[in-house]
């Protein structure tokens, strides 16, 4: 049985966009498909040429990296990494960023440095599955203020 039939999506600029459904209904294979991590069984995918898309999963692996800046540092420049540094990883300024051994991170900890991760480039798309899993309600607080910042900045 087929998720969608003839569907089509655009995201315009600033656009903001949640999906709901059932466990087990296809949302996650449906961020796969738009992040171009999955082959659609129909139909075509396409994504405006020079687009970045940035797709955070449900399951995060830290595993191969020494550090949990080593796990976040892909793409980011100078001034990505302040941004990223100060408001993703230690949201108390309680930690030195990215000085944690990703095996010991609680799983607050482990979405952050995928949340830092998926922030870092500045990707005219970011897709979220499941990206307040693990955080506590000042953990989501923060997220909502990032993201809300990243729309109106551009960042």
């Amino acid at each position: 049985m087929p998720l969608l039939a003839g569907a089509g999506l655009a995201v315009a600029a600033g656009a903001r966009i949640c999906l709901v459904g059932r466990n087990g209904s296809g949302k996650s294979t449906l961020l796969c498909i738009a992040a171009g991590l999955v082959q659609p069984d129909a139909g075509e995918r396409f994504a405006q040429p020079g687009a970045t898309i940035q797709y955070l999963s449900q399951e995060r692996d830290l595993t191969g990296f020494g550090t949990t800046l080593a796990y976040v540092e892909p793409g980011l420049t100078p001034r990505r990494r302040t941004v990223i540094t100060g408001r993703c990883i230690s949201p108390q300024g309680t930690r030195p960023f990215g000085r944690q051994r990703p095996g010991s991170l609680s799983g607050g900890d482990a979405r952050r440095a995928a949340l830092a991760r998926g922030l870092a480039p500045a990707p005219d798309i970011l897709l979220l599955d499941e990206p307040t899993d693990h955080l506590d309600l000042p953990g989501i607080e923060r997220l909502e203020r990032e993201l809300a910042g990243c729309a109106q900045a551009s960042c």
